[in-house]
């Protein structure tokens, strides 16, 4: 709950109570290691590209969006039309950067990108990100890079966890392995209330009178249940179930650039059933397996009026989504070369999307990509390793409809559009030396490829855009190189990286002469991504300390006046932890971003912020208390255009562990 000028509103008391592995194993034992996809598995991986369990506990993170966010190179939009929370990594935007769950894509089939607003940290063990180069073995669309979210798995022979909070944040475990088994369950619950915006906030006559958000409350149920085989080591057979059920509102508009909107996605559901095998076949071989089935469905409730309850103009309506997405990988290695591993994979994904509004006949479309990769790491000597990769990716349409007029009269029916295909070659390079062990340094290039998805090619937006079937695939070529140094008790790294974007997917306006402002997407773009990361951190005794800094420049090379949106140039993030007396733990960290470009003509961006959090607790055996706050200053701030975000919010915990054998 927000506050006001120094006024503490502590509304929050809560307790859990888990019967887990200790903090420091709960990183690295308790993490489902079927769904770990790493590429260089043999090589240390960028300090940069991960954020454990750990971290998101001790920075109090329970959505997704929020911890990607600590990560070098990842900025976030959020709220938005649609009251998502959407990634850029490195300039590239979510449909460019898939996000895996243990290995398998989540997404919605016709968007091609998921909120991941919606998907909580409770039985997540870590977050893998890789930047510009990628395992190919992921699969299609990986151009700038893939997130890959990994669940907990238990560790101990009985682990039981229950939280609840009088801020409608509840969540339980239960957990348990055994020489040949485990199963684990995960639920949670997580509810936001309309929330107190920033002090600085004007109000706006209409649509925003004081400074409780209108419509800005969210609830949110997550599921998750794995059942684990292992009959011999290197054998491993599991079969896992989740769901997501959300319902949120989406507060309108209050910018001065367009019209608001009055929208309620009323059913915001997701689930999936998965198996995964791992199989040592013979001493030299192994084999791999995922199948996944997921669905998705989607009620969005368009209103006609600030009330959230009118549905009586022509704007207003309700439209349905019943969309599934259906897999497989299989990956084959072999370890017969001496420091070698070769692993020969292949991947197919069905997509479709069914849609309609109220009582209109269901529009499906219908598409699937396939793919076969090669990657072969090798590890020459102690010293230096190499990756090699090549993969072959397609991608197919089988059924195109709309409901649209009919052609040559005013009534509306099903039309099918034309279906298309497409096929690209993508491979990559790296290298990793070791000149000892303080310093490490890898070079990575690779050639990736996106196909456009389903609502890419046969979207209207609301009457906005025109469809266009035939586009074509975007290509990048990524250059990166990294550092990484340590020396007693501070680490650090550098990356610097260069990326061309050819064929690029853009908005091309005039395409309509009756309409000057109707668009479509069209493959007319070439652009340079460019930037810097660096990182920095410290650990002794009673103190830790770490700051990480992101600059990125994209110029559209096509036209140098049309600007690239949603990115700043310059970020920053900063975590100080400190042990005090009397186990005393004080945990400070801090965001800041300069201003970003909104508007493709350079005349529209949000300003710069620094946001500020902090907690204090105290550790007695195994139970801790804590007091915390963040947006300690009540900044008014935006992550997208006309949508201010939470202003400062006041809470306390109380926690208890226990670890059993």
């Amino acid at each position: 709950m927000t506050g006001r000028k120094g006024k503490i509103l502590l509304m929050t008391i809560l307790f859990s109570c888990r019967i887990l592995a200790d903090p420091v194993e709960n990183d690295s034992i308790r993490c489902t290691t079927l769904g770990e996809v790493i590429i260089l598995e043999k090589l240390p991986v960028s300090t940069g590209s991960e954020i454990s369990a750990l971290k998101m506990d001790r920075m109090d993170l329970p959505r997704v969006s929020q911890a990607l966010e600590w990560i070098p190179g990842i900025t976030l939009s959020e709220a938005s039309s649609r009251g998502e929370s959407l990634l850029f990594l490195r300039g590239f935007d979510q449909t460019r950067i898939p996000v895996f769950m243990d290995g398998i894509p989540v997404s919605v089939p016709f968007d091609g990108l998921i909120d991941l607003g919606r998907i909580q940290t409770s039985s997540i063990s870590k977050i893998q990100v890789s930047k510009g180069i990628s395992s190919l073995l992921l699969g299609g669309n990986t151009m700038g890079g893939a997130v890959n979210i990994i669940s907990t798995a238990p560790a101990k022979r009985f682990e039981f966890g229950l939280k609840a909070s009088t801020l409608w944040n509840t969540a339980a475990s239960l957990g348990s392995r055994h020489d040949k088994w485990y199963v684990q369950l995960d639920g949670s619950w997580l509810h936001r209330n309309d929330f107190r915006l920033p002090s600085g906030y004007t109000p706006v006559t209409g649509l925003q009178e004081g400074d409780v958000r209108h419509h800005s409350r969210t609830t949110d149920y997550q599921f998750n249940g794995k059942f684990g085989f292992t009959p011999k080591d290197g054998n491993e057979y599991m079969v896992g179930y989740s769901r997501i059920t959300a319902d949120k509102y989406v507060p309108p508009y209050l910018g001065t650039n367009g019209m608001p909107r009055f929208w309620r996605y009323k059913d915001w559901d997701k689930e999936q059933i998965h198996f995964f095998s791992r199989t040592a076949i013979h001493p030299d071989w192994s084999f791999e397996s995922r199948l996944f089935y997921d669905r998705y469905y989607n009620l969005l409730k368009a209103y006609d009026n600030k009330e959230y309850n009118s549905q009586q103009s022509k704007s207003a309506f309700n439209s349905y989504y019943d969309d599934y997405s259906a897999g497989a990988r299989f990956i084959l290695a072999w370890d017969g070369i001496q420091n070698h591993t070769l692993k020969l994979g292949t991947n197919y994904k069905r997509d479709v999307h069914r849609s309609h509004d109220d009582l209109d006949p269901v529009a499906t479309q219908d598409e699937y990509t396939a793919s076969v990769a090669l990657e072969d790491t090798w590890e020459a000597s102690s010293r230096l390793s190499f990756l090699a990769g090549a993969g072959f990716f397609y991608h197919k349409g089988n059924k195109a409809e709309m409901y649209e007029p009919l052609p040559g009269s005013k009534n509306y029916g099903i039309v099918s559009y034309p279906t298309s295909s497409d096929q690209d070659i993508n491979y990559q390079f790296a290298v990793d030396y070791k000149h000892n062990s303080n310093h490490s340094f890898r070079f990575s290039f690779s050639r990736n490829a996106r196909f456009a998805s389903l609502k890419d090619r046969y979207s209207y937006k609301r009457g906005r855009a025109i469809p266009n079937p035939d586009l074509k695939t975007e290509r990048s070529f990524n250059f990166d190189i990294t550092y990484n140094g340590n020396y007693n008790n501070l680490r650090w790294y550098a990356s610097a990286y260069y990326m061309f974007l050819s064929n690029t997917i853009q908005e091309i306006t005039g395409v309509v002469e009756s309409d000057p402002l109707i668009w479509q997407l069209q493959n007319k773009g070439r652009a340079h991504h460019r930037g810097v990361e660096a990182g920095l951190s410290y650990h002794y005794n009673w103190i830790k300390a770490e700051a990480n800094y992101t600059f990125i420049n994209r110029t559209n090379k096509s036209d140098t006046k049309v600007s690239f949106t949603g990115v700043p140039d310059h970020k920053w993030n900063a975590m100080l932890e400190v042990s005090l007396w009397h186990r005393l733990v004080l945990i400070a960290h801090m965001t800041a971003v300069t201003s970003t470009t909104v508007s493709s003509n350079g005349d529209l961006s949000i300003p710069g912020y620094a946001l500020f959090h902090s907690s204090i607790g105290k550790r007695v055996n195994r139970m801790e208390a804590k007091l915390g706050v963040k947006n300690l200053f009540d900044k008014l701030y935006y992550l997208s255009e006309g949508y201010p975000m939470e202003g400062r919010l006041f809470y306390a915990s109380l926690s208890y562990t226990f670890n059993s054998q």
